[in-house]
């Protein structure tokens, strides 16, 4: 059995999409001949805790937490709260700002580069040198974002010569929230330079799909795609029966302003109005304000129910006892290169998608390839009714809309065993 390193930010007990790839990964690695170790934070500043991950860790895993330095428990006590935990309005770009959060976040965006969480970098390389130096390791994976975690492989790297992944589960200095950030142009160069040192210094870049490939094929050694995925063993979980009265379409996960869907809620209404329909739609996650007032102007309020994070075993078992599915891709610049983590976990419910995003995309070729209606654009209504009429019409007559099993290569035992494969290409090159 090899043994790999790995950096991640986000381990339990952080909740949320981010912990999903490397808790999953690290639970099939060792039947693919290679052991984790993880390094990860203690008391992380973390949008959302989930407990119930715990049970997924393996107990042969040996998990080290380090501690770190965060800026968002000193911005949180000026403002007179307590915690690390990151304030929804610094992630809401709709939200008007006072004069303290705009100069909060002008420091944030240009004077912690490439990310306000580089304070753990130092403590991680200590706590991962010694590990190197007393115990045998193969080769390291950091995973970003955060992106600063991979400095943490380029200063190992350096020290020790050992063989490195840089794993992007997002884009760097492409990714779309950095448009909304106040960045002079000096810290775009600098961030810039970072990210192109750690691109050409990773002896494998792994990313999540393939207009990120194409991003960094220039300036990298090698690049694999190694997808997101779902977990085959999280349906065995669920006790519920899709049996509801009402049409229920529901979404997962944060929303935000640049996932207002105009189209979607104009089909909605024309439903509700044309046919009679009975719906309702389900929101589980943090809904921006201003797609709450998109759908008051639609007159939709009366349909729709709001419920905050829950946790990921109940999350899967309300998007398996979902009658529809919402997809939505944020409408900013690349959103080409979007795929969000939810996707897989949506076709492994085998629950009719409507989805809303590029339609030249990553996400719409892969629904394409699954067999899965086609991506619908932002602002078309016909697309949106038609789809949404189908999914109706089934629920009502309770016909079952039949999909294919192309989605079964995109398992986390099968992802996993893809990275054990390109681990074990650049340990014995």
């Amino acid at each position: 059995m090899k043994h790999v390193l790995i950096f991640t930010y986000y381990w339990t007990p952080a909740g949320g999409v981010a912990v999903q790839r490397w808790l999953k990964f690290s639970k099939y690695l060792p039947e693919n001949g290679w052991q984790p170790v993880i390094v990860t934070v203690k008391d992380g500043s973390y949008p959302y805790t989930d407990s119930s991950l715990e049970k997924e860790v393996l107990p042969s895993i040996k998990v080290y937490k380090t501690d770190t330095f965060e800026p968002f428990e000193l911005y949180n006590l000026l403002r007179g709260k307590k915690g690390k935990q990151l304030p929804t309005a610094m992630l809401d770009s709709s939200k008007k700002k006072s004069l303290f959060q705009k100069a909060a976040e002008y420091i944030r965006a240009n004077f912690f580069i490439p990310d306000a969480r580089k304070g753990w970098v130092k403590y991680a390389v200590s706590t991962g040198a010694s590990i190197i130096k007393n115990q045998k390791i193969d080769a390291i994976i950091t995973t970003g974002p955060p992106h600063s975690t991979h400095l943490i492989g380029l200063i190992l790297k350096k020290e020790f010569g050992v063989k490195w992944i840089a794993d992007f589960r997002d884009p760097w200095t492409s990714i779309f929230t950095n448009h909304y950030l106040p960045r002079a142009s000096w810290a775009k160069k600098y961030d810039k330079s970072l990210e192109d040192k750690v691109l050409k210094a990773a002896d494998t870049v792994a990313v999540i799909g393939p207009s990120m490939k194409q991003e960094f094929e220039d300036r990298a050694k090698r690049i694999a795609v190694i997808w997101n995925g779902f977990d085959e063993t999280d349906s065995n979980e669920i006790t519920a029966k899709t049996n509801n009265v009402i049409f229920t379409i529901r979404y997962v996960g944060n929303l935000f302003a640049s996932q207002k869907i105009p189209a979607f809620w104009k089909a909605v209404a024309r439903l509700a109005k044309e046919e009679n329909a009975k719906l309702q739609i389900e929101f589980i996650g943090r809904v921006d304000e201003s797609v709450k007032l998109l759908i008051e102007e639609n007159n939709l309020q009366n349909l729709v129910r709001y419920k905050d994070f829950v946790p990921h075993t109940e999350a899967i078992q309300l998007i398996f006892t979902a009658d529809a599915l919402l997809f939505a891709i944020p409408q900013v610049p690349n959103d080409e290169r979007i795929i969000t983590g939810k996707i897989f976990e949506y076709l492994a419910a085998v629950k009719p998608i409507l989805a809303f995003g590029n339609t030249n995309g990553d996400a719409a070729k892969l629904l394409q390839e699954c067999g899965r209606e086609a991506m619908c654009d932002f602002e078309d209504e016909a697309t949106a009714f038609n789809t949404l009429s189908q999914f109706y019409l089934a629920f009502k007559h309770r016909e079952e809309i039949s999909y294919n099993n192309a989605f079964q290569v995109f398992s986390r035992s099968n992802q996993a065993k893809k990275m054990a494969n390109v681990l074990s290409e650049i340990t014995t090159a």
